[in-house]
């Protein structure tokens, strides 16, 4: 905190104004995370069930500084929802799945320049694929 990497607050409202962020859309952005909690199924990022218990309510609250970085790329193999590889009209490769930057879909024209997102996506499309690719294993 006292090179002014991470901030550290009692609210929601005071921790947008540390890092210089409008207040209402971050509480509209920490509202948001909070809803798939209560229904315990998350539909906008796919989170597993049993990690959907936490709500973001008390504080203190944390905000941490990024520094850019570019590493990734623009384009891929056209991919569904599953990771699985999709022809030219978009109908699943059977057995083929495509993860990381070798996906398309996540970026169209451009990367976004925060260290570790190709990381993120790469992990998280890999489990995703996974998934999928051993229950196909499993019934071929």
């Amino acid at each position: 905190m006292s090179q002014g990497a991470v901030f550290k607050a009692d609210s929601i409202q005071e921790l947008a104004e540390k890092i210089a962020v409008d207040p209402a859309n971050l509480t509209a952005t920490v509202n948001r995370y909070n809803e798939p909690v209560v229904e315990g199924k998350d539909l906008n990022l796919y989170k597993d069930d049993h990690f959907m218990t936490l709500p973001v309510k008390e504080g203190p609250f944390y905000a941490v500084r990024a520094n850019s970085t570019t590493l990734g790329t623009v384009g891929g193999a056209l991919v569904n929802e599953h990771f699985e590889a999709l022809n030219v009209k978009r109908q699943v490769i059977d057995g083929i799945y495509a993860v990381g930057n070798d996906a398309s879909g996540l970026y169209d024209s451009s990367y976004p320049t925060i260290e570790g997102l190709s990381n993120a996506f790469a992990w998280n499309s890999g489990r995703i694929a996974g998934r999928y690719a051993s229950a196909y294993a499993t019934k071929n």
